[in-house]
């Protein structure tokens, strides 16, 4: 039976119990498609009953139709996704039994090659929806006018380049447009309440969220740009009685729970009153419940981790046996403390702007040095330019994503008499060699903070076999939270109530189990588990926890077959009796591209021996994927994911590596490439 008769028959039991009841909870959605760009369709929603997004992946079955079956308590707004590239809408509520006819414009394999999107926005995004809906059955009125709708909405972008009052005004003309569309569609359709009351919210927190996201974007030389600043809190400048608008749209709206906007405009109204992004602490990085500490003692560490999370440069390298003074030794200390500080590794502009191959005048290269400071920012507009901005007495350099990480790396790498200037030290010459020897090797510098090393355990009351505990979980690997996500958590236990408070800080929750932040969830778990009156929650919760289970270190890793470049097929059991490092990337991700030197260098150690970098790309364009293999040179076995094959992952971000040893089970389910000999050894060690 395939998926969409067994859906069928789904329907056929679930309307039979609605009679019984007569409250259908139940909805579903079958479809057709004509001329389908891809044989998987992704479909979105906000889930009322656990925290989301929630994800379904349907296969189109051999005559190219579809069935999705879903539970709803109310009516819910759900996007069909073909490879990120087409979104479509579909709204949904109890029993309905909605048929979709989705014809797709033919599309050339040149025209499919010549559109590639690019980081921030597909080209779907750009323009107008090429398909064309129909939809019959019970909630067809609803979608003919969301399909009419739709493409409208789709075609706003707003002007982040304006002043506030004209921005604040554009963006509340558009919003009295839709709402006029949605009147005009009331007068035209037979729409449900429960339809008007979800545009409704959808319209309101959309706006809402527009006029939030204005403060993050600058203006740069009249081309628009994203605030990358690693000063997390700057905000674009505007009048305090720009944010009044937060004054007539409810922060705690339980009506509103289920459209995916109110979720967004939660979180960003949470960071707005985010005053200072305070540094991730040690309970927050590694899981240690398991050790019975004290919440004394457990603050006690936090502490002393923040004070000595950078190790002084007198910890990393035994100065001492190096002849040095101990004058001179704290001095050093002092010096590389400084460089820690500054971001931009202590070079001045000028120099930035020669190590760029910019090409300025004395005068230029010193009006550059004025500058208090100067801040890196990814190039937008153009992927092969350098810029140097001066817009609003700031100095910036917008650069593409790959110069920028050999930026970083150039930093890194740098030796340590670049770094620091010792020419007061008056030290021999083979000293200084010698110093830069030792320092140059960049992974001691990320040498891991070893508690029993530099703090006496034993005053806190630790036995020797705890201590021992805590510095084998320290010398792990570790995942901060994303950054505010600890002071969003607080404040909505300060500002949100009810049903609403504790459907988002499940989300809170969810977003940390699903991008491995055990240690952040792990603080927050019993007190939520133990607080919250919504046992749908914590359901949905530990569903989460036990599904990641299956792709901790020791379990199989998940089969799959994909298709290479050349549309043969590959499966990841083919390679059983070698060992496989997964790469998840895509063309368009900047890191993903940042860390091809380093995969080369482990490529080249291991070259000998039998292992397989299996590359599986999340390009939606086969066009994009293909030229990124080719121009970066990119080696390995090369496959393209299925929606399947990344929720089987839980990839949520990437890049993402796996190392599966020879008899398919998982090594290693975070690597860190960046690590190279450390990623080698973990290699040998399995074949």
């Amino acid at each position: 039976m395939n998926v969409y008769s067994a859906a069928l028959m789904a329907l056929s039991l679930c309307l039979t119990e609605a009679s019984a009841q007569s409250q259908p909870r139940a909805a579903i959605v079958t479809g057709e498609v004509h001329n389908a760009p891809s044989r998987e369709i992704e479909f979105l929603h906000e889930p009322l009953l656990a925290p989301g997004p929630s994800q379904h992946y349907i296969a189109l079955d051999e005559q190219n139709r579809f069935a999705l079956l879903l539970n709803v308590p109310k009516g819910i707004l759900v996007t069909g996704h073909y490879k990120d590239e087409h979104r479509i809408p579909f709204f949904v509520e109890p029993g309905d039994s909605l048929h979709a006819v989705v014809t797709f414009a033919e599309v050339t394999e040149a025209d499919s090659a010549a559109a590639e999107p690019d980081s921030l926005q597909s080209a779907a995004d750009k323009a107008p929806p090429s398909y064309f809906l129909t939809f019959n059955g019970r909630g067809a009125e609803n979608n003919r006018f969301l399909a009419e709708f739709w493409p409208q909405h789709l075609s706003f972008e707003p002007d982040y380049a304006l002043e506030p009052e004209a921005f604040a005004h554009q963006a509340e003309q558009r919003r009295q447009d839709e709402f006029a569309l949605l009147a005009g569609g009331r007068e035209q359709y037979a729409l449900s309440q429960g339809f008007i009351d979800c545009m409704t919210a959808f319209i309101n927190y959309k706006w809402a969220n527009q006029m939030i996201f204005y403060t993050r974007f600058s203006s740069i030389n009249g081309v628009l740009g994203r605030i990358l600043s690693f000063k997390s809190l700057d905000r674009r400048a505007v009048p305090p009685d720009y944010y009044d608008f937060l004054q007539e749209i409810p922060l705690v709206d339980e009506e509103a729970i289920g459209v995916q906007e109110y979720r967004r405009f939660v979180e960003n109204a949470l960071d707005l009153d985010v005053k200072s992004y305070r540094p991730t602490i040690l309970s927050d990085k590694y899981k240690l419940s398991g050790l019975g500490l004290s919440p004394a003692v457990l603050a006690q560490l936090d502490s002393m981790y923040e004070a000595n999370r950078v190790p002084r440069l007198s910890e990393m390298i035994d100065l001492a046996g190096l002849g040095l003074a101990e004058g001179s030794q704290s001095q050093l200390d002092s010096m590389y403390q400084i460089f820690q500080n500054q971001f931009d590794g202590g070079m001045r502009p000028s120099e930035k702007a020669a190590w760029l191959g910019l090409e300025l005048s004395p005068a230029e290269q010193s009006q550059l040095d004025a500058y208090e400071g100067h801040r890196v920012a990814y190039n937008m507009e153009d992927t092969d330019t350098t810029m140097i901005d001066t817009t609003g007495g700031s100095l910036t350099f917008h650069m593409p994503v790959e110069k920028i990480n050999e930026w970083y790396e150039y930093l890194h790498d740098r030796p340590l008499s670049a770094k620091v200037d010792m020419s007061s030290l008056e030290l021999l010459p083979a000293v200084q060699a010698q110093l830069d020897s030792t320092y140059q090797n960049r992974f001691q510098n990320r040498q891991l903070f070893k508690p029993s090393q530099r703090v006496d355990l034993a005053a806190l009351g630790l036995s020797p076999a705890v201590q021992s505990q805590l510095d084998s979980i320290l010398a792990g690997r570790s995942f901060s939270p994303f950054l505010g996500a600890v002071e969003r958590y607080d404040l909505a236990k300060q500002k949100l109530e009810g049903r609403v408070l504790y459907w988002f800080l499940a989300g809170e929750l969810k977003n940390g189990i699903k991008h491995g932040f055990e240690a952040y969830v792990d603080t927050r778990w019993q007190s939520f588990a133990e607080r919250n009156p919504f046992p749908e929650y914590t359901e949905a919760l530990k569903a989460e926890q036990s599904k990641l289970l299956t792709l901790q270190p020791g379990q199989p890793a998940p089969d799959f077959t994909l298709h290479d470049p050349d549309g043969q097929p590959v499966s990841l059991s083919q390679f059983k009796g070698k060992v496989v490092l997964m790469d998840f990337w895509a063309s368009w991700c900047g890191p993903c591209i940042g860390d091809l030197g380093d995969l080369r260098k482990i490529k080249d150690q291991v070259a000998a021996q039998p292992v397989v970098f299996l590359n599986v790309s999340l390009d939606s364009n086969e066009g994009a994927w293909k030229q990124a293999i080719a121009k970066h040179q990119i080696q390995g076995v090369h496959v393209r994911s299925d929606g399947q094959v990344t929720q089987a992952y839980n990839v949520s971000a990437i890049p993402r590596y796996y190392l599966v040893d020879p008899q398919g089970l998982i090594v290693e389910d975070h690597l860190r490439v960046f690590d190279v000999d450390e990623v080698v050894v973990k290699i040998e060690e399995n074949l």
